[in-house]
C-alpha cells in the first residue's frame, strides 16, 4: 500500500504542492464572515439545512442549559479534577449519551480515552515522534497528506489559515509514523481535524487519535484492502435485516450495496457527513462505549429516513438521496434516542460474532481473488512462454530454410563457375 521510504523534505519549508494552496494568514481571513460556536462558517441565508441547524439550536438551548447544570453538579463531585473514569459505568454512560457540554468536551474526551496515561506511558514524546516522522515517512505519504489539507473542513476558520493547516499536517504526519501499517488514509484527516477543533492542541489531538483508533479497534479500516471496513459493511447489512427489515429489503430489491452509502460514515466516524453538533454528540458516546456506536447510529439514521427510502423505486433514486440522509440529522437528540432506545438488544458479543463471521467471509474472498489473480498470472506466463517457444521454433525453421537456400545457391554458383573454367 505504501512506497518504500524516500528522502523526506523539511516540513517547515512546505513541499511545492503546498505552496500553491490558498492558505490564509490570520490577517487575510474575512472578518465579516460569521462563524458558529465550533468555528465553522455559518451557511448563507436560504440554506435549508443551515436554517434548520439554527432553529434547532434555539429550540434545544433551554434543555442544553439544564443538562449543563446537572453535568457541572456531577463534575464538582469528582474525586480529582477531570477524573471522569472514576464515575460508575452506568452513570457515566447515561451522562455521555445525554451529550457533553462543549466547554467540557476537552476534559471528558481526554479522560475517557485515557490520553494523559498514554502520554506518560509512551517511550517517545510527541515532539520526538513528529521529528522522526519528518525524516522517515515516505514522500508519497507526505504528498497525500498535503493534498488533503485544503480539502479538510475548508469552511472552518482554523483550517483556512496556514497555522491551522500546519497543525493538521503535523498530527497526520506523526500518526503516519506511529502507525506504519496505516501511514495515511483519507478519512483520518477529518477525524484529526475535529479532534484539533475540540482539544485545541496538537499533542493532545495526536494522542487522542492514537487512543481512539485503538479503543474502537478500527485500524484495519485504513490498512491495505480495508478488510475490516468491508466486513463491517456486511455486519451492518446483517444488523439492518434484523433492526430495520423494510429498509434492508428495499435496498436488496433495487440492488444497493451498503458500502456505497455507509463506508464514508464509518471511515470518518460521521465527521464529514453529519452536522457537526450531531457528530460531537455521537463521539461523546462512542469514545466511551466503543465501535458499536457506529452501528447504532447507522441504524438510527435509516430508521429516521425509512419513509423516504421506501419511496425509492430504483437504484438511482436511492443513491441520489443517500448523501442527504446524514446531513439532515440536525436533531441530534432525536438521532441519539433512536440509535439507543430505538435499537434494543444490540449486545457487543452478538455484534462481535456477526463481525467475525463477516471478516472470515471477506478474508476468504480476498484469498480467492488472490488465487484467481495468481491463476491468471500463471496462465499468462504459460501463454507467453508458448508464444516465445513458437516464435523461436519458427525463427529456427526460417534460419534452416535460409541456410539451405544459401548452400544451394553457393553450390549452383560453384557448378556454374567450374563449368566455365573447364572450357
Amino acid at each position: 500500500m505504501v512506497s518504500p521510504p524516500l528522502l523526506q523534505p523539511d516540513f517547515q519549508a512546505q513541499p511545492p504542492c503546498a505552496l500553491s494552496c490558498a492558505s490564509l494568514s490570520e490577517e487575510e481571513v474575512d472578518t465579516t464572515e460569521q462563524f458558529d460556536d465550533h468555528g465553522f462558517a455559518l451557511p448563507l441565508d436560504g440554506d435549508a439545512v443551515g436554517e434548520n441547524v439554527r432553529e434547532y439550536h434555539r429550540w434545544f438551548e433551554p434543555k442544553a442549559l439544564r443538562r449543563l447544570g446537572r453535568f457541572e453538579y456531577r463534575r464538582k463531585r469528582l474525586p480529582d479534577p477531570g477524573a471522569w473514569s472514576s464515575v460508575p459505568k452506568t452513570a457515566l454512560k447515561g451522562l455521555l449519551r445525554k451529550g457533553v457540554p462543549h466547554e467540557h468536551r476537552k476534559e471528558v474526551w481526554c479522560s475517557v480515552l485515557g490520553v494523559p496515561e498514554r502520554m506518560k506511558a509512551s517511550p517517545s514524546s510527541y515532539a520526538e515522534i513528529l521529528a522522526q516522522a519528518r525524516q522517515e515517512i515516505p514522500y508519497k505519504t507526505s504528498e497525500e497528506i498535503e493534498r488533503d489539507l485544503q480539502r479538510t473542513f475548508p469552511n472552518h476558520r482554523r483550517f483556512r489559515q496556514a497555522a491551522g493547516q500546519a497543525e493538521l499536517r503535523n498530527v497526520l504526519s506523526a500518526y503516519a509514523h506511529h502507525a506504519p501499517r496505516v501511514q495515511y488514509c483519507q478519512g483520518i484527516n477529518f477525524i484529526a481535524a475535529l479532534l484539533l477543533i475540540v482539544l485545541e492542541e496538537e499533542e493532545l489531538s495526536f494522542w487522542a487519535l492514537v487512543s481512539a483508533v485503538e479503543t474502537l479497534g478500527v485500524e484495519r479500516y485504513y490498512t491495505e484492502g480495508m478488510t475490516l471496513l468491508r466486513a463491517d459493511m456486511r455486519t451492518l447489512g446483517t444488523l439492518l435485516e434484523k433492526k430495520c427489515p423494510k429498509v434492508a429489503r428495499r435496498f436488496a430489491a433495487v440492488g444497493v450495496d451498503l458500502t456505497s452509502i455507509c463506508s464514508e460514515w464509518f471511515i470518518t466516524w460521521y465527521a464529514k457527513c453529519m452536522p457537526i453538533s450531531t457528530t460531537l454528540r455521537v463521539w461523546d458516546a462512542m469514545f466511551y462505549e466503543g465501535f458499536k456506536v457506529l452501528f447504532r447510529v447507522a441504524v438510527g439514521i435509516f430508521k429516521l429516513v425509512e419513509a423516504d427510502i421506501l419511496k425509492c423505486t430504483n437504484f438511482e433514486d436511492v443513491m441520489e438521496q443517500a448523501k442527504d440522509w446524514p446531513r439532515r440529522m440536525v436533531n441530534h437528540n432525536e438521532l441519539l434516542k433512536t440509535s439507543f432506545k430505538g435499537v434494543p438488544g444490540l449486545r457487543r458479543q452478538d455484534l462481535l460474532q456477526v463481525r467475525d463471521d463477516a471478516l472470515c467471509h471477506v478474508e476468504r474472498e480476498d484469498e480467492e481473488q488472490k488465487r484467481r489473480h495468481q491463476d491468471v498470472r500463471e496462465r499468462q506466463a504459460l501463454e507467453r512462454a508458448a508464444r516465445e517457444a513458437t516464435k523461436a521454433a519458427e525463427s529456427k525453421q526460417q534460419s534452416v530454410a535460409t541456410g539451405g537456400a544459401v548452400l544451394a545457391t553457393a553450390a549452383a554458383l560453384h557448378v556454374s563457375g567450374g563449368g566455365g573454367g573447364s572450357n
